[in-house]
């Protein structure tokens, strides 16, 4: 009884936290981004992300650290406390809330294998032709593949359709290439199956401007000087002409956010060298507060398991 108990005060408190930091970052998420509007797009991309998972992090935090020590330490053991409906209520949700997150995960990801299956049907390799990308390996696939796209979570590769090959130079496909490339080091897949698993209404703007961010921060990756940048924009430009093709939930395409594809080019034509290496991170206006905020919960912890008790105390009567 004790042990059941625990798992549905834990369930309930992880339910309360993850439900307040989403609501929270639904409402103020576009004001804390614009704190980042004077740095790059790779770490607004990254803040954004942060944000994202916040919900899920906190919850988890105060559920191991606060919730679970509380219980343990301060519940007595002995006894048969009624447990009231609320708890139980809040820990059913929970765990069904999870495992929907689960599921979405899964089928996106099934469906996602099941799409890039097709467009690797007679494909062929392109790392004979001058375009390798170390150990990731590029595949030129038919007319039903997008034009560009990262595709794999565990193995991922770089898959580029005939047309694609056939309308760019050699230096704009080296260009898309190492676009493509960013988006592998920075795991963009895998953060698209967490989106899946951590799903909550309301985060589908969020999720959007991270999309562009993160290609944005993919085009800084792929440029080191002006004429890189104008490769880069002639590419974007001739595969946006090429017949579109739907993506796979799980992919990231050259031209996977066609909302941006204008600010893209205009950044990409009009690089600047100096004005490029002058942004700055702005990471310190979120980590100090955190870390003051880590200091005062472990120089009150004892205090705050007290508190937490009487809480899931007065929850569970």
């Amino acid at each position: 009884m004790f042990a059941a108990r625990g798992i549905g005060v834990a369930l309930a408190i992880f339910l309360i936290v993850y439900l307040a930091f989403s609501l929270l970052i639904v409402r103020f998420w576009k004001g804390l981004d614009s704190w980042f509007k004077n740095s790059s797009a790779s770490d607004s991309a990254n803040f954004l992300f942060c944000l994202r998972v916040m919900p899920f992090l906190a919850a988890c935090a105060v559920t191991v650290f606060i919730t679970i020590p509380s219980f343990w330490l301060l519940e007595p053991r002995a006894g048969d406390e009624p447990v009231g409906t609320a708890p139980v209520t809040l820990a059913i949700v929970c765990a069904v809330g999870v495992a929907f997150g689960v599921v979405r995960a899964i089928v996106a990801q099934r469906n996602s294998e099941r799409t890039i299956a097709e467009w690797l049907d007679g494909s062929c390799s392109l790392t004979s032709k001058k375009f390798e990308a170390g150990e990731i390996p590029v595949i030129q696939t038919g007319p039903h593949a997008p034009s560009m796209t990262v595709a794999g979570i565990s193995s991922p590769k770089v898959l580029v359709s005939g047309a694609a090959v056939n309308v760019l130079s050699e230096d704009e496909l080296r260009g898309a290439l190492r676009h493509e490339m960013a988006h592998v080091r920075r795991f963009d897949n895998l953060k698209k199956l967490v989106f899946r698993a951590l799903y909550f209404p309301g985060m589908a703007a969020l999720e959007k401007a991270w999309s562009e961010s993160a290609e944005m921060g993919a085009d800084d990756f792929a440029v080191t000087e002006l004429q890189d940048a104008l490769d880069l924009a002639s590419a974007l430009i001739k595969l946006s002409r090429l017949a579109p093709v739907q993506f796979a939930g799980l992919t990231t395409g050259l031209l996977h956010s066609a909302t941006a594809l204008s600010v893209r080019i205009e950044r990409l034509v009009s690089w600047d060298k100096r004005s490029h290496e002058a942004q700055r991170t702005r990471w310190m206006v979120v980590t100090a507060p955190l870390f003051v905020i880590a200091v005062l919960a472990g120089a009150g912890y004892s205090t705050i398991l007290i508190d937490m008790h009487r809480l899931t105390e007065w929850l569970v009567r």
